[in-house]
């Protein structure tokens, strides 16, 4: 299989399962299994309250209350488009 150097590494466990299915019909079934969790691992966003929790670990209260809701929901708008 030719790795595509601009394909996050879901994609590429996603491909390579599609491909395990089709070469391979008897394991299909566990190559649709990883699919499925690959998409869900894409799915998956840190929440909110993980995001002030790093924060709030990494920062140690040195940021005001201003900074801190602003620094939050900028990691979640970057979390929400990062692939």
């Amino acid at each position: 299989m030719a790795q595509d150097p601009e394909a996050s590494p879901l994609e590429s466990i996603v491909a390579l399962a599609h491909q395990i299915a089709d070469e391979c019909p008897a394991c299909a079934s566990r190559a649709s299994q990883i699919i499925m969790w690959a998409s869900e691992i894409r799915e998956r966003r840190p929440s909110r309250e993980e995001l002030a929790a790093l924060v709030d670990a990494v920062c140690e209260n040195d940021l005001s209350e201003d900074r801190r809701k602003l620094l939050i929901d900028g990691l979640r708008a970057l979390v929400r488009f990062a692939e």
